[in-house]
């Protein structure tokens, strides 16, 4: 500790002093830099445990918000608006990816391919067809079609599978990518020290950084349900019957290989000749 905190002043005294490191050190003026280096090293320790609850707060801040939407889910709330609006937002920003910023150049067969990745699209929304309207009615028009289809998975479910479906697709997706954005926050950590050789702060610079990469958690996680809940459906298992054991197969063989015992008034001794000829005691054969 003296070595690491005290700096060359007391090295150099010891080393002048020539104590050896099993001598006790009783002059006051030694006592005094040792008191001060322990101080040193008790300011450095809380140092590092504010910095830790520092960079512990970032990600605890990411955390609530993603609890606080788990626990809406597992609450039951009607989950089926928001996942309506995921749509729209995405739609909307996948029309305007093609189109230019006045409207005219357009790829309309690109838009159609990637608005087919999300839902299955209706014969009457083709390139033909787009090609005839302008922007705002190409996005109304899609949107038009992707809430009918959304309404025709429901009639054809049921609105409380529908519902159970929202939410099964919901959780799964914001479960496994906060695992993965919990990955990265810690990787990020682990390296952002090297801000401070740019002469940067790198506890601001993990808030900015985290803050971006929790941007694009949230950004991923409705991309996600919004190719996913076109594509998915709860499919109830039958019950399969439970084959006989191996232990019944063989009582039944020998149920059925086994004598009959000989139908008749006086039923034969224990140790008399069984009535089946085979030669043995009767409780050694058919008595059994």
């Amino acid at each position: 500790i003296v070595r690491r905190f005290g700096g060359d002043r007391i090295k150099g005294l010891m080393e002048w002093a020539g104590m050896e490191e099993n001598t006790p050190i009783e002059n006051a003026m030694i006592s005094r830099m040792i008191a001060d280096v322990q101080k040193r090293v008790e300011g450095y320790n809380f140092d590092i445990r504010k910095h830790l609850v520092e960079y512990d707060d970032v990600v605890n801040k990411h955390r609530e918000v993603i609890y606080d939407e788990r626990r809406k889910i597992l609450s039951g709330a009607d989950l089926k608006a928001n996942i309506l609006g995921m749509i729209d937002r995405k739609i909307t920003n996948i029309v305007a990816e093609h189109f230019d910023e006045r409207g005219m150049e357009r790829d309309d067969t690109a838009l159609l391919k990637e608005v087919g990745g999300i839902f299955p699209l209706p014969h009457d929304i083709n390139a033909a067809e787009l090609a005839l309207l302008g922007r705002k009615e190409v996005e109304d028009k899609i949107i038009e079609a992707a809430h009918a289809v959304y309404d025709q998975r429901e009639k054809d479910f049921g609105t409380l599978q529908t519902r159970l479906l929202e939410r099964l697709v919901m959780l799964r997706t914001i479960d496994s990518l906060w695992v993965e954005h919990l990955t990265v926050m810690d990787e990020m950590r682990m390296g952002i020290g090297m801000e401070a050789v740019a002469q940067r702060d790198p506890l601001v610079a993990y808030k900015n950084r985290g803050h971006e990469s929790f941007q694009t958690l949230l950004e991923t996680i409705e991309n996600d349900v919004v190719h996913t809940i076109y594509h998915v459906a709860i499919k109830k298992e039958q019950p399969v019957k439970s084959a006989p054991s191996l232990m019944a197969k063989a009582a039944n063989r020998e149920n059925v290989n086994k004598p009959a015992a000989p139908s008749g008034h006086q039923k034969p001794g224990r140790n008399d000749p069984c009535p089946c000829g085979s030669g043995k005691k009767y409780k050694h054969c058919c008595g059994k």
